[in-house]
């Protein structure tokens, strides 16, 4: 085939431009970059779950890493606690933290451009790019899933602590 392109386009047929559009557009994998966040589906599996929601956002490389951000909120015990509880409206939740090999097994984030590059210089925290966190009822339910009873619980607490994250870079 590549030889019946090239004398095609040795003879004029097929201009250099549509061969190089060809050749470049079944390699190139089309990313997004996130403007406040994104559900991804079917991430990190746990007891009694297919794989759960992750709610993904990116990250501030240039303020303390997250997982130092959540210890102080949450007053856990180590920075290395990838699980915690929280009480929202007098219901208890779980929130599970993806570390970056986990964020790179369970979440494809090469689908994600950043936002925000910054020269190796500049970076303070964490070097991931994203950030995952998936949340669970004390049901074990994924609290994450479309139409889930708790998806507008867990999506507007999940914002708020990104958020709150966040606004430490000012």
């Amino acid at each position: 085939m590549e030889r019946t392109l090239l004398a095609l386009m040795n003879k004029g047929k097929i201009p250099l431009f549509v061969l190089f559009f060809i050749i470049l557009s079944c390699g190139i994998n089309k990313q997004y970059v996130i403007e406040d966040y994104t559900i991804v589906p079917n991430a990190k599996e746990i007891l009694g779950n297919k794989g759960l929601n992750a709610f993904v956002f990116e990250n501030n490389k240039k303020i303390m890493p997250f997982q130092h951000f959540v210890t102080d909120k949450f007053k856990l015990e180590s920075y290395q606690q990838k699980e915690f509880w929280v009480t929202i409206e007098g219901d208890k939740y779980k929130i599970i933290l993806y570390d970056n090999d986990e964020l790179e097994k369970y979440i494809n984030t090469y689908d994600f451009a950043l936002s925000n590059q910054n020269p190796d210089v500049v970076n303070v925290g964490s070097t991931a790019d994203f950030i995952a966190l998936s949340m669970i009822s004390s049901r074990n339910e994924d609290c994450l899933a479309e139409g889930s009873l708790y998806e507008n619980i867990a999506v507007k607490y999940l914002k708020q602590l990104k958020d709150e994250f966040l606004s430490n870079d000012r």
